[in-house]
């Protein structure tokens, strides 16, 4: 039966209900609702291979009491060899290679209860041919045969681990087919008696306080687990968070200086190899320092976030990536991009920031918000660099500041241009 793993956060209602058990504990060795069908998922292909391991152990140990058949209950020994290599061997080895084979079956398919059944069926099978045997023979050496029932009773208890309320249950009714073997032999030595079934019954009480004892450790263990993940999964969540918050910049949301240089170098490298176009555009506000010192440092940072937006508007393919590259300046890579389009982009951005109309009376070029951008273009050649694409668009830059700002100007990179 499919169930989707739980994620777990340390503020997660289930981290907090985990960290509950493992304080008060859980005493009827159940999990609250989704927590016990998830254990049971985890747990089912462990509980799976050591099933076929220790099923494989105990087949040969049953079979290995043919010895005792023969030595206490010799007259039924070719009823026991019936019953252990022709009847309870063929079916025990059907269902060990059923569940190696069907593994996928057996953890999503079916109930995880599925192979507590299959433990308890066999186990009480093994039983009532031990009972059976019990009632067909003469041997006077039959009331010591008793003691066989507490092998069955740490097969299923302690060898196969049932979960405990099945142990419970199994050790219950193996009780009852013991009884019932004592009944059926109608003449069982009384002294004999009390010292046999205080045997089985001791087995059955010490086998289930084991039982118990070794399901709440792996619970616990399991929970330990599940908040350690939870931890973890906590502190990834940090560390990537504080990675990205240390490549974007606080105050208009775009990516700092420090990602562009990162992403630029391995778009470059990346457009070496495929022969491509790049282009790199430099956008400064015009006359921002005059802006800041008329309107205030809060009206210049609103200055900045509006541009951000403009920009984020303007420039829309995945690929391409906005920087704040210095305090009024932004930059923009743009991948697998010619000239004649970076030179579009780059007018769009410069008509809206225009079109926003914030006032700008300090400045000699406009009365309003206006930015000088830089555009620069080439094809990756292994005999450039990034940095000499960047030098380039500032050399634009400069160019469109010299020549009245409020404009784009392009700088073609066609040899190293010298950073300034």
């Amino acid at each position: 039966m499919a169930t989707e793993r739980l994620t777990l956060g340390l503020d997660d209602p289930m981290m907090a209900r985990i960290n509950r058990l493992l304080e008060k504990g859980f005493p009827w060795m159940k999990f609250p609702g989704a927590l016990e069908q998830q254990f049971l998922l985890d747990l089912a292909e462990p509980r799976r291979r050591h099933f076929l391991i220790s099923s494989l152990i105990s087949l040969l140990i049953y079979n290995g009491f043919l010895v005792v058949d023969y030595l206490m209950t010799r007259d039924v020994f070719w009823l026991a060899v019936q019953l252990r290599i022709l009847f309870f061997t063929p079916l025990s080895i059907a269902f060990i290679y059923l569940i190696w084979r069907k593994k996928g079956i057996f953890i999503h398919s079916l109930p995880p209860a599925s192979l507590e059944v299959i433990v308890v069926s066999s186990g009480l099978i093994a039983a009532a041919s031990l009972a059976f045997i019990l009632s067909e023979t003469k041997s006077p050496f039959s009331p010591y045969y008793h003691v066989g029932f507490t092998i069955i009773v740490l097969y299923g208890n302690i060898v196969q681990r049932l979960r405990f309320w099945y142990a419970v249950v199994f050790s219950t009714a193996l009780l009852g087919i013991h009884l019932a073997g004592i009944l059926l032999l109608g003449s069982f030595p009384h002294r004999l008696l009390w010292p046999i079934l205080s045997l089985v019954l001791s087995a059955v009480a010490f086998s289930l306080t084991a039982n118990y004892v070794m399901e709440r450790d792996e619970r616990k263990r399991y929970l330990l687990t599940m908040r350690e993940r939870g931890v973890v999964r906590e502190l990834t969540r940090a560390h990537e968070r504080l990675q990205e918050l240390s490549r974007v910049d606080g105050l208009t949301g775009l990516y700092n200086r420090r990602h562009f240089q990162e992403y630029v170098e391995r778009v470059w490298e990346r457009s070496q190899f495929d022969g491509d176009d790049v282009s790199i555009m430099m956008v400064d506000v015009d006359h921002f320092k005059k802006y800041n010192d008329r309107y205030g440092h809060p009206a210049g940072d609103e200055c900045l976030t509006q541009i951000a937006k403009v920009l984020q508007g303007a420039v829309r393919r995945p690929e391409d990536l906005i920087a704040r590259y210095g305090g009024e300046e932004f930059i923009v890579v743009l991948p697998q991009t010619a000239s004649a389009y970076a030179v579009g982009v780059a007018e769009r951005v410069r008509e809206a920031v225009e079109a926003l109309q914030m006032r700008h009376e300090s400045s000699t070029s406009s009365h309003f918000v206006t930015v000088s951008i830089g555009v620069s273009s080439c094809k990756a050649d292994f005999l450039l660099k990034a940095s000499q694409l960047i030098a380039a668009a500032d050399l634009a830059l400069y160019q469109a500041k010299h020549e009245g700002r409020n404009r784009v100007c392009v700088q073609e990179l066609t040899k190293p241009v010298s950073t300034p």
